[in-house]
């Protein structure tokens, strides 16, 4: 989403006042959601689902690392899901570093929800952002 500034702008005659605030539609979660700009805001919202996915993959890894749990497996039955779920939300820690900030503060491409994230995409940094612009 860009940061264009935009300004809100009342207009008033005899028997109108008009507010203009400026916002755009954005694709989340399969519907259709108000985003209003930062200067209207403050912040933009992020998806907490897809900031959760992201943060549990992180985590799950930092466990395999650290040694804390021995493998993939150990790691499902530790939190009760299916392994090949733990294989997907995994992956979710070798994103690209910009794509795991735009998720964070909110501005992922429109449309990508964690169902897409969850599908495969590039192991290329470089090639990731094109494959889930698409989302």
């Amino acid at each position: 989403m860009s940061e264009a500034v935009e300004t809100i702008h009342m207009a008033a005659d005899e028997e109108t006042i008009r507010i203009r605030i400026p916002m755009k539609l954005k694709k989340r979660a399969g519907r259709k959601e108000i985003v209003l700009p930062k200067v209207v805001t403050g912040k933009v919202p992020a998806q907490e689902a897809l900031v959760r996915a992201v943060a549990r993959g992180f985590h799950w890894q930092s466990l395999l690392e650290s040694g804390e749990v021995k493998s993939i497996g150990a790691l499902a039955t530790r939190f009760h899901v299916d392994h090949s779920y733990v294989v997907r939300t995994l992956r979710l820690a070798s994103l690209a570093p910009d794509i795991v900030e735009a998720i964070v503060r909110g501005e992922e491409p429109d449309g990508l929800t964690t169902r897409r994230l969850m599908k495969p995409w590039p192991a290329r940094w470089d090639e990731q952002a094109i494959a889930l612009s698409g989302a």
